[in-house]
């Protein structure tokens, strides 16, 4: 009997999926499979029923859809030769504008994501990528989970080669980003020479799909909760290191050149300035999800701009945050450090800006 049902649920259109009490998929047919990872989520509908034992049944269905609009190809760029267009994911304005500054350089076409759905819909739209940089830490849907979704996409754009950007510096996130589909892995900050290496590697080899290449079948999409955690981590010491590293802010003005190193210095001063605004509300108002968010894309972003003491205090904290049980009383008050320290830090990173400025008008 059991046998007959699973047959008939991997015949119908609508798409069925049965999760455990931990949100994880016990079975999903191939319908779901196809829609989940083939149609925007915002032009699924879903019906949910919980049961008795803790799981949930869940069934997708594709609401009326307009005729597609035409595939359009963005214009080719200086370096048609080898790569067109880049697609930059990242919730960060001022971490985009880095890599933007380093690619343009080169004469890429850049186009700009904040988060993965917008990749997922340009995709859908037409838009023809010859390349992704992937943050793997983005609110609402993940770098890894966009681009398990691209790698189920039909056609060639399941093959873009993608590139994954994490502050994370360790070997299990590196092996967690292969993992989910990327082909190369870079850790934040980011650098001209390994970022620009790293894509005359990738556009060299031959798309393969591995999946074919060995008669595999494709995995089922890997559906995450909100809080969802990729493991449990060793909590880091309390940061000591120098509240700038010069090393790192010398590295990106090479990289992003002095005009590019200025301006991506002021849009990180601004946007933290607001970050922290919308941290200390949320501590307020016990919002610990608006303070993980936030702490979060300020662990990335003080790290490209050389600010190491309040990364490694955001690191910090996240990582209590990403615990099995968070301390609440603990996680709080970090994150009132987190606050607390964050204005002496940007003073010196714009004392260190205004003193690059004044040797650059002493030598002219």
């Amino acid at each position: 009997m059991n046998n007959q049902i699973i047959e008939a649920l991997a015949q119908t259109q609508a798409g069925i999926a049965l999760f455990d009490a931990g949100e994880r998929i016990v079975y999903a047919n191939p319908a779901w499979e196809q829609l989940i990872t083939g149609v925007a989520e915002e032009d699924l509908l879903f019906n949910e029923t919980e049961l008795p034992e803790g799981g949930m049944i869940s069934v997708c269905f594709v609401k009326p859809q307009a005729a597609p609009p035409p595939t359009m190809r963005l214009n080719a760029s200086a370096n048609d030769s080898n790569i067109g267009t880049v697609i930059i994911a990242d919730d960060s304005e001022s971490n985009r504008m880095v890599a933007r500054r380093i690619l343009q350089s080169e004469g890429y076409t850049i186009v700009e994501a904040s988060n993965g759905q917008t990749v997922l819909n340009m995709l859908r739209r037409g838009v023809a990528a010859d390349l992704i940089l992937m943050d793997v830490e983005m609110p609402d849907m993940d770098g890894l989970h966009t681009t398990r979704r691209i790698r189920h996409m039909q056609g060639p754009v399941s093959h873009t080669p993608i590139i994954a950007l994490s502050a994370h510096q360790s070997r299990d996130w590196n092996v967690i980003a292969r993992q989910s589909g990327v082909d190369e892995f870079i850790n934040k900050p980011i650098q001209r020479g390994p970022l620009l290496e790293t894509i005359r590697d990738l556009i060299t080899r031959a798309p393969v799909d591995k999946l074919k290449q060995n008669n595999l079948p494709s995995p089922p999409p890997v559906l995450r909760s909100k809080s969802a955690r990729l493991g449990k981590r060793m909590r880091p010491e309390t940061p000591t290191s120098p509240v700038l590293d010069i090393r790192v802010l010398e590295q990106l003005y090479n990289d992003a050149g002095d005009e590019g190193a200025r301006c991506g210095i002021d849009i990180f001063i601004n946007e933290t300035e607001s970050r922290l605004v919308k941290i200390d509300k949320a501590l307020s108002e016990d919002d610990l999800s608006t303070v993980r968010s936030e702490v979060h894309v300020l662990k990335s972003t003080s790290g490209t701009f050389g600010l190491r003491q309040l990364s490694e205090l955001c690191a910090t904290t996240q990582t209590i945050f990403d615990e099995d049980e968070i301390d609440e009383g603990h996680v709080t008050a970090l994150s009132r450090q987190v606050v607390q320290l964050a204005p002496t830090a940007l003073t010196a990173l714009n004392l260190y800006r205004r003193s690059r400025s004044w040797g650059d008008d002493a030598r002219a």
